[in-house]
């Protein structure tokens, strides 16, 4: 099989474009095969309900999937929903550096600014940088950010979300025009989620929302976007 696929943080991939997807499937799960046939070895089994990242393939039935850090397969397109296809949240209030939601007991204020270097620990290779404050960074090739997130704040019956700062302060360049919101009612679940950057550096981040926590989070290069 195909190794070096998806990694959920800092990675590289040949993929066109990674979607965020959640496996729907009457059985409570779905086969990874080792081909794009049902014919091939059955490699794992992901429950339904699992969020993941995946790719479109040659075959038109087939969808590429990490079922294991950096080993990949297949399973069937008709048995994952891209997040897209939910119910859609407009926000109150939108431009490229600030984003405003207010929905059920949730309430959304996220900024953006321009970074500045004097604020951060740069490190460099040479002339390359690959690092900010001593962490793997997405959304800038090589090269100083030109934003940052300045505020990322969710809250919950008006009491403020505890996110860790992971999750947010070393992804740059981020236009929030792109960021989206849809609601899975069947499980309760908002997910926040878009592709970002500036030119090279293209990454896509997803925060999963559910009784008032972020239950998951994935940030991933996204290389050939």
């Amino acid at each position: 099989m195909k190794k070096g696929v998806f990694i959920l943080t800092l990675f590289s991939s040949y993929f066109a474009q990674a979607q965020f997807g959640i496996v729907q499937d009457k059985d409570g799960f779905v086969n990874v095969r080792d081909e794009e046939n049902t014919s091939s070895k059955i490699l794992s089994k992901i429950n339904s309900n699992t969020i993941l990242t995946y790719e479109d393939v040659e075959a038109k039935n087939w969808l590429m999937v990490e079922y294991k850090p950096e080993n990949s397969g297949y399973i069937s397109k008709d048995r994952i929903k891209d997040l897209i296809e939910f119910e859609k949240i407009n926000p109150t209030k939108k431009s490229s550096t600030s984003i405003q939601y207010s929905f059920q007991d949730y309430r959304i204020a996220i900024e953006t600014q321009k970074f500045n270097p004097k604020n951060h620990a740069i490190t460099k290779d040479e002339n390359t940088i690959i690092a900010i404050d001593n962490h793997d960074i997405l959304g800038s090739d090589g090269v100083l950010p030109m934003t940052e997130f300045k505020t990322f704040k969710i809250y919950f019956k008006e009491k403020e979300i505890n996110i860790p700062k992971e999750y947010y302060a070393f992804l740059y360049n981020a236009d929030l025009m792109d960021l989206k919101l849809t609601y899975n009612k069947s499980l309760n679940q908002y997910y926040l989620f878009g592709t970002f950057s500036e030119g090279a550096g293209v990454f896509d981040a997803l925060w999963v929302l559910e009784n008032g926590k972020i239950v998951k989070h994935i940030a991933q290069i996204n290389s050939y976007a």
